[in-house]
């Protein structure tokens, strides 16, 4: 199941942002990393090799540049950050949303 049909059927109000073409700013993603508990989380899975070795800053900013390099979907719900749809992020989501 995708995130956005899951949270159809949650019936709960959602703010989409394409980010490939409306990129994450800086400042938001400094923000997200840490509610995530690090940068390094935010990245997507397919382009984590590339980002290896690069410092919280260039990573912040090498994310910055292109939106598809950043784990999606960004979940945020109840002060909670979902990053991603896997079947571990399903179960986070399930707990919050209970």
């Amino acid at each position: 199941m995708k995130a956005r049909e899951f949270l159809a059927r949650k019936k709960l109000a959602v703010e989409e942002r394409n980010l490939i073409k409306q990129p994450l700013s800086a400042a938001e993603l400094r923000a997200l990393a840490k509610k995530a508990g690090g940068a390094e989380q935010l990245v997507a899975p397919k382009r984590r090799a590339e980002a290896e070795g690069l410092s919280a800053e260039k990573l912040i900013a090498w994310l910055a540049e292109d939106g598809a390099r950043v784990r999606r979907p960004i979940i945020e719900s109840g002060g909670e950050l979902t990053l991603g749809f896997a079947a571990d992020a399903q179960e986070k989501l399930q707990r919050l949303l209970a």
